[in-house]
């Protein structure tokens, strides 16, 4: 109920503001005078823009850049990671022993007299 009744207060205080806000702006001194705001408003903007570069401050548009390379390159980082660690793996496993009968052959054909 007290939230139905709010919403009716909020609704109508609505259809007021634009209403009034619809014939404020009809009139031309006051449609000029906002225009004016929002163009100082831009100035205002680009003036702190340029004393931030001059001060070599980040702008919020360069910390997200810089924040993406960042994490791309953290994700490289962990991609070498893991190619290093499977590089490790492997070379650290055993390698295969020669095989006997290879070993053996070769001990007696070193044993053997050679034949002139």
């Amino acid at each position: 109920m007290a939230q139905q009744v709010f919403g009716d207060v909020l609704k109508k205080g609505e259809a007021i503001f634009q209403n009034v806000s619809g014939k404020l702006l009809e009139k031309p001194a006051v449609a000029k005078a906002l225009e004016a705001a929002m163009v100082g408003r831009s100035k205002v903007d680009e003036g702190v823009a340029l004393a931030l570069k001059r001060l070599n401050v980040q702008t919020r548009g360069e910390f997200r850049g810089l924040k993406a390379r960042v994490e791309g390159l953290e994700a490289q980082v962990g991609e070498l990671r893991e190619a290093l660690d499977a590089l490790k793996a492997a070379s650290s496993k055993p390698a295969p022993s020669k095989s006997p009968a290879r070993s053996s052959a070769r001990a007696q054909a070193k044993k053997a007299p050679r034949k002139a």
